[in-house]
Parts: structure tokens; sequence; C-alpha cells
């Protein structure tokens, strides 16, 4: 996406993001998150960080506040944003079981990042562990700002796993290769084997399909302002999601 486009998003106050993070996470219960845990989460972003030793070392060398609210805002603070949203996100997938509306109010002040549990693909499942790096990776890009690059992930999600699905259930068609194409050769097999649902619900898969193809392809030839930009963004991001947490059931 060009840079135009992701500097006109709206900007994130991280001051109050963070804010509205460590009032989650400062509880004397659970989801109380210690500096060890929260340094934890960083360095699933960034490997290399310090450790929570290491880092807390540093910061009295240096004569720094040792205290979490300080240093906590001061590593957030110290990544690009991009690596922001990464972060505060991993945190809330931590905590999203125990303060459920807590999370899903900080969420949607990111803009436009789901509320409802990530879609996770079984490690047994082909290409897994890409399908959900790039799952997870949506939702970054809908929070920064970058609406195309959602959108066209979003179809690489949701082709991808339709490509596990055939490979597990439907081999015959393992050759398909285009998005249309795989999404009739799963409702196709669905229709032979699944005789309670309504027709018109596994339609529905082929015209999701066809939305994201669609999608994908409007981004390139139109010039969307911001908020269509973000809505359709996030409608596509919903539309997979659903298809693949469905799917997920009949693998």
């Amino acid at each position: 996406m060009s840079s135009s486009k992701t500097n006109n998003a709206k900007a994130v106050n991280w001051q109050r993001v963070f804010n509205r993070l460590f009032e989650i996470i400062d509880s004397r219960s659970d989801p109380y998150f210690s500096g060890g845990s929260f340094i934890g989460a960083v360095r699933e972003v960034d490997p290399y960080f310090p450790n929570y030793t290491q880092y807390i070392d540093n910061r009295r060398r240096e004569g720094k506040s040792t205290s979490r609210r300080d240093y906590f805002y001061d590593i957030l603070l110290s990544f690009d944003e991009h690596s922001r949203v990464r972060i505060v996100i991993a945190i809330l997938d931590k905590v999203k079981d125990i303060v459920p509306h807590r999370v899903a109010a900080l969420r949607d002040e990111l803009g436009g990042v789901s509320v409802l549990p990530p879609v996770r693909v079984d490690p047994e499942t082909w290409n897994a562990e890409r399908l959900n790096r790039y799952l997870s990776e949506i939702d970054t890009r809908i929070t920064s700002g970058n609406y195309e690059g959602a959108v066209t992930l979003s179809y690489t999600c949701l082709e991808g796993f339709l490509k596990a699905f055939v490979r597990a259930r439907i081999p015959t068609d393992i050759d398909r290769d285009e998005i249309i194409r795989l999404s009739r050769s799963v409702v196709g097999h669905l229709k032979g084997r699944i005789d309670q649902y309504p027709d018109e619900a596994l339609q529905t898969l082929n015209h999701i399909a066809h939305m994201v193809d669609r999608a994908r392809n409007r981004f390139s030839e139109s010039h969307f302002d911001e908020e269509a930009g973000r809505w359709l963004a996030v409608f596509a991001r919903d539309l997979v999601t659903a298809e693949i947490r469905l799917l997920l059931n009949f693998m």
C-alpha cells in the first residue's frame, strides 16, 4: 500500500492505550502482569529484547525508574507503531478470557481489531504456522491503517485455508489454485455430506470467496477514503475468520 494511504490513518493515542492496558494488567489478582510477564510478551514480538534481569539491571545503571508503570510504558514506546500494536494484542490475547469486556473495549480503541476470539488453525493442518501468523497480522494491518494490506492478507488467508481443506478432504481437487474454484470444491464436498445445513448457508461460503476476491481487486482499481477502506478491511477480515471458524469443524 502506498505510504500516503497509510499516513491518512487515524493516529493511535498511545498514552491512552497504555493507561487502559495497564489498568487491565495491574490488578492485584488475575490478570496481574509482573515485569517478567510483560517482557515475555514483548519478546514474542522481538526475541532479542533483553530478558527481565538484563533490562532491570540496565535501567538501574542508567538511574531510571524501576516502577512497573514507568518501564512498561518506556518499553512500549521504544518500539515502532507496528510493533506496539503486536505487543498490545499479544498481551490482550493472554487475558481475554479473564476480562473479556475490558479487552474488547481496548481492542476497539485500537481501531477495528476483532473482539472475537482469534481463529487458530490446528498445528497439524497443512501450512498451519503461516496461516496463523497471517490471521494475527490482519488485525495489526487494520490498526496501523494499512487497509489494502489487510484485505490482501484476508484473501491470502482464505485461499490458504481452502487449499489446506482441499488437501485434507478433497485430494482429487488438489491442483485447484484459485480462490473461487477452491471454494466451489469445498462447497460441493460439504453439500454431499451435510444434509442438515440449508443450501443457502453453504452457498454463503462461495459468496464470501467472491466478495474477498473482488475487494482485493477493487483496492487496486479504486482510491477509497479512510472510512470506506477501514470498513471494507474489517468486513473482509470478519467474513474470512467466520468462514475459517466454520470449516474447522469439518477438517
